[in-house]
């Protein structure tokens, strides 16, 4: 019993720090961001006419971005629209 109640602890700690890295990486790359998320999202909505529903941060080509889904005006399809953090560039539509 002793030994369940150990590992069953010992897994959860490991678990609180893997989403602690996480986060510290979400950190660092908006630290390099240099566009707003705001703007950002303007300038992804200028590009594809539409309603932003979700805004998530990663890297592309070493390059980190703003992934921006958009909900299409008028046709009601889903874009995701990739705008370089650091330059505002659209650097992708899907």
């Amino acid at each position: 019993m002793r030994f369940i109640i150990i590992v069953t602890a010992l897994v959860m700690g490991l678990s609180f720090g893997n989403a602690w890295a996480l986060f510290e990486t979400d950190k660092k790359l908006s630290e390099q961001a240099t566009i707003t998320l705001e703007n950002a999202v303007k300038i992804a909505v200028g590009s594809v006419p539409g309603k932003a529903v979700e805004v998530n941060m990663g890297k592309d080509d070493g390059r980190v971005v703003y992934k921006i889904e958009i909900i299409e005006a008028g046709t009601g399809k889903t874009k995701h629209v990739y705008v370089d953090a650091q330059k505002g560039d659209i650097v992708q539509k899907k």
